[in-house]
């Protein structure tokens, strides 16, 4: 079964928070929140909402890169076939990547790929091709 958590971009620090979205959309109030557990005392259940940025918001796709690291909707991937540098979106059902000659292509086979940064942090890496 694959896991469900979210993640997204603190607003008082720009720091990447993991965990559950829990969204407030109403006449007097609207945020975006994360639900994670409380970093102060990780033996226990408590939990922390946590105030993000809600364009920076985005799904864990349950997979894994070719060193292991969680991929989330947002994420550039690095081909490892062609060097080109790949957005993880979603398109329902599944997780994919823009292809900007294919457009959609779905995201079969993780272990040829790596993360090297999301769409908020460093989005001139698809232009540059994956360079800093």
């Amino acid at each position: 079964m694959r896991t469900i958590k979210f993640r997204g971009k603190r607003h008082y620090d720009g720091k990447w928070v993991y965990g559950y979205p829990l969204m407030v959309d109403n006449e007097k109030y609207k945020s975006t929140n994360i639900v994670t557990f409380d970093e102060t005392y990780p033996d226990t259940l408590a939990k922390v909402t946590t105030s993000v940025e809600f364009n920076t918001l985005g799904q864990f796709t349950g997979l894994h890169d070719a060193d292991g690291k969680e991929i989330y909707e947002g994420d550039l991937l690095l081909s490892e076939e062609n060097a080109e540098v790949f957005e993880v979106v979603y398109d329902a059902p599944r997780f994919c990547f823009k292809d900007n000659v294919f457009g959609f292509r779905f995201l079969n086979h993780p272990e040829f790929f790596h993360v090297i940064g999301n769409i908020h942090d460093d989005p001139d890496l698809i232009e540059k091709g994956g360079q800093p």
